[in-house]
């Protein structure tokens, strides 16, 4: 289930069905654990071309609570996108579940899509209103790690989708 603030709805590009025909056999996930400072570190660290991605998604779990975030851009060259966000209980399963997803769909449709939809249809998810998207992974992680910077141990997985 979806809560949205607002989703445009727009024909995607003949750049942006190319660019995640393409990802859809380029899904990377990195994952990233200790203290807040050094999973920062690692996160900025990320190329900032991966946030240039259509749909990717980061997923944090520190002592007491979890949160996962969607990241989207209808087409890759909207300067706006919207973020998704739900606490999440079970980041291991959860990531476990995207991988499955990814790997069942061997690169057929595109992968940020087959992800969205499994995850909304089993998560009361809130999409905010378009915003300005981030150019950099400094710029796309760094407010949600802020919310675990009292935790003594972080894990913050990302999922470069499409």
């Amino acid at each position: 289930m979806t809560t949205e603030s607002m989703r445009a709805s727009q024909p995607v590009s003949e750049t942006t069905a190319k660019a995640c025909k393409a990802a859809a056999w380029d899904c990377q996930s990195h994952a990233f654990m200790g203290s807040p400072e050094t999973v920062m570190a690692n996160l900025v660290g990320l190329p900032d071309e991966l946030v240039g991605r259509r749909v990717y998604m980061l997923m944090i779990q520190g002592d007491n609570r979890s949160e996962a975030r969607v990241f989207e851009r209808f087409n890759l060259d909207d300067a706006e996108g919207t973020v998704s966000s739900w606490p999440e209980k079970d980041v291991p399963g959860l990531v476990t579940q995207i991988t499955e997803v990814l790997v069942a769909n061997r690169g057929v449709h595109c992968p940020g899509e087959q992800v969205k939809a499994t995850l909304e249809t089993e998560r009361e998810v809130h999409v905010s209103a378009p915003a300005p998207a981030p150019r950099t992974a400094a710029a796309a992680f760094g407010p949600l790690l802020e919310g675990f910077r009292d935790d003594a141990f972080v894990r913050a997985t990302v999922m470069v989708l499409c």
